[in-house]
């Protein structure tokens, strides 16, 4: 028969089931009530706080506040430069008060009653861009510019203005043009973030979005297809030995969005990456085409060709989609490979499933459409609270009768780890 356990040990395990009591009120106060979409936890807080979410050092969040009253990141500048030979030819700086950013629009902003201002595609490479163009010009009669012939010109060929807006040299002559405030282009094309940016000005704003792909898909696809066009320059080198290379350009979004485009990379270059696309993008995914097309169409007050928009994107969606099935890769996910890309690729992929995240963000807070849970079921956050709220209340009316009831300190200590481990299997 076992005797009643020591005063002291029953002490012990009433003073550590008053510490879990504690412990729990207080991260009851932190709780943020997260959902999948799929496999990417989102997390559902007001838009300020969402931006934080996923931030963590001191240092990240002071440079996110200066960033958010327009004391921008330090050390990061908006440069244009010559690529041949490195000059620096544009600088403007945290010190600049005519920051480059001012001439996109907040995506939350109201629009502008006198329609002055242009929606911007920032196009991401692989990600569905010819598909998207193709839908913008066939499907809602939206004019842009892509060179169509030589030589450029200020005309159009099958509804297209013959202005190159892919190269540097392109944009400068949009930018001499003034294709902006010309009336000639309904959309700005470009995969140039910043000299794209440079296009609109304060008084005329770009309305920016964007389609943004895995990082892993997409460096490979992005592979098979230059080694397909330039098989002279592939010979003999396998997708390991590229993306190890000088010839690859590493985290090419991250890279864009800040216009650091050599150099290391840090946190820091990543937080700024982040909030413009948090503040200046609609966010499309280029997994769900067709989701994101509808938010754009909403967005921006798109019209149908004769009714018929959306059969119409799915037309050249499917287009694409057979296309990307000729440069279509075998990576299994945690493979070596997927390690290596993941690697050299990092800030893209932390930046993609960032995306993820505002991508679900915007659904409800730009769109209206409730948060639903991986099956497609609206969530019912109250509900979700309370079951929250029950369980962590019969948790710890258990852990204090265990108090009275354990002969080993040891034991306690197993039983609190076990508790809390419950507590956060949610979040694993």
């Amino acid at each position: 028969m076992t005797s009643s356990p020591p005063f002291r040990q029953r002490t012990i395990g009433r003073i550590i089931a008053l510490f879990v009591a504690a412990l729990l009120l207080f991260m009851a106060a932190k709780i943020q009530f997260t959902e999948y979409i799929g496999s990417h936890h989102l997390d559902f807080v007001d838009e300020d706080d969402f931006i934080l979410s996923s931030l963590h050092s001191r240092r990240q969040l002071q440079m996110l506040e200066k960033f958010r009253r327009g004391e921008h990141a330090p050390h990061l500048n908006f440069e244009i430069y010559n690529e041949a030979t490195g000059e620096t030819l544009s600088s403007l700086g945290d010190e600049n008060e005519f920051n480059p950013l001012n001439n996109l629009a907040e995506n939350r902003a109201p629009r502008d009653a006198n329609g002055h201002e242009t929606a911007f595609f920032f196009h991401i490479r692989k990600s569905k861009g010819g598909a998207v163009k193709n839908i913008m010009t066939h499907c809602f009669n939206l004019r842009r510019a892509e060179k169509m012939a030589s030589p450029e010109s200020l005309t159009y060929v099958d509804g297209v203005l013959n202005i190159d807006t892919q190269t540097l040299a392109g944009l400068q002559r949009a930018k001499d043009t003034n294709l902006v405030d010309s009336g000639l282009v309904d959309v700005i094309v470009t995969s140039y973030f910043f000299e794209g940016m440079m296009l609109f000005n304060p008084t005329h704003q770009g309305r920016a979005f964007t389609f943004l792909p895995h990082p892993v898909y997409q460096t490979e696809s992005l592979y098979r297809s230059l080694k397909t066009r330039y098989p002279e320059n592939f010979d003999g080198v396998d997708l390991a030995d590229w993306v190890q290379s000088d010839a690859f350009n590493d985290n090419w979004v991250v890279r864009s969005l800040i216009n650091q485009h050599s150099g290391e990379l840090t946190e820091d270059h990543l937080i700024v990456a982040k909030t413009i696309l948090a503040r200046k993008f609609v966010v499309g995914i280029s997994q769900y085409p067709k989701e994101t097309f509808k938010r754009l169409v909403a967005y921006y007050g798109w019209n149908e060709v004769n009714g018929d928009g959306f059969e119409c994107m799915n037309h050249f969606l499917n287009l694409e989609n057979d296309e990307d099935k000729m440069f279509e890769g075998k990576i299994e996910r945690g493979s070596d490979r997927w390690r290596l890309l993941s690697k050299v690729n990092k800030y893209d992929m932390d930046l993609y499933y960032y995306a993820l995240q505002l991508f679900a963000k915007q659904g409800a807070t730009l769109f209206g459409r409730p948060y639903v849970d991986k099956d497609g079921v609206p969530i019912d956050f109250k509900k979700l609270r309370d079951e929250k709220a029950k369980a962590s209340m019969e948790a710890l009316m258990n852990l204090f009768q265990a108090g009275d009831e354990m002969t080993d300190e040891n034991e306690m200590t197993d039983e609190m780890e076990a508790f809390l481990n419950s507590f956060h299997a949610g979040d694993e």
